[in-house]
C-alpha cells in the first residue's frame, strides 16, 4: 500500500531555495554567448534570473543601457564575462533587489503550484492504485463466493438426489 503524500513546509521551502540558488548565477532568457570563445549557447531557456545580458550590436550601445540599468540599482556582474567581437556586444548585470524580490514572489508561487500539482498527481496515483487493488479483492471475493454458491446448491442438490432416492427404496420395499 502506497502511502498518500501531504503538503510539508520544509520539502517546500528546500525546493524554493534550490530554485533561488539556481536563481542567483542564472542569466534570464537565452545566454548567447559563454566563454571566451564567444559559442553560441543552447542551453535551457531561464524563465527566471538575476542575471540580465545586454546584447547590441556595439559596445557604446551596449555600455549606454548598461548604464541605465545601473542608475535603476541593478549591479555589474563579476561572474559572467562580457562577449565583444566586431559584430556584437554582450554585458552583464545583476537585477537590482527590488526586481529580484519580485523574482522571487513569482518563483515561489510557480515552486508550490508545481508542488501541489506533484502532491495532487501522486495522490491521484495511489488513489487508482488502491482502486485497482480493491476491485481485484473484490473480484476475488465474488468468485469464492459464487464458488461457495455453487458447492452449497450442488451440495442441496446431491442431498434431495438422495432422499429421493431414499424415498423410492423405502416404498419399493
Amino acid at each position: 500500500m502506497t502511502i498518500l503524500k501531504k503538503h510539508d513546509k520544509a520539502e517546500l521551502k528546500f525546493l524554493i531555495d534550490c530554485e533561488m540558488q539556481a536563481y542567483a548565477i542564472a542569466v534570464q532568457g537565452r545566454q548567447l554567448f559563454y566563454k571566451m570563445g564567444m559559442q553560441p549557447e543552447y542551453g535551457e531557456f531561464n524563465k527566471h534570473g538575476a542575471i540580465t545580458q545586454i546584447v547590441e550590436s556595439t559596445s557604446l550601445v551596449a555600455m549606454q543601457k548598461v548604464k541605465e540599468l545601473l542608475d535603476k540599482g541593478a549591479s555589474i556582474c563579476t561572474t559572467v564575462e562580457p562577449a565583444v567581437n566586431n559584430y556584437v556586444s554582450a554585458f552583464y548585470v545583476v537585477k537590482s533587489e527590488a526586481e529580484q524580490a519580485e523574482d522571487a514572489k513569482l518563483i515561489a508561487a510557480e515552486v508550490e503550484a508545481k508542488y501541489n500539482a506533484d502532491i495532487d498527481l501522486h495522490n491521484e496515483k495511489v488513489f487508482a492504485q488502491e482502486a485497482e487493488a480493491l476491485k481485484a479483492e473484490e473480484a476475488a471475493m465474488a468468485i469464492q463466493l459464487r464458488a461457495e454458491d455453487e458447492q452449497r446448491i450442488q451440495a442441496e442438490f446431491e442431498k434431495r438426489v438422495r432422499e429421493r432416492l431414499r424415498g423410492s427404496k423405502g416404498g419399493a420395499k
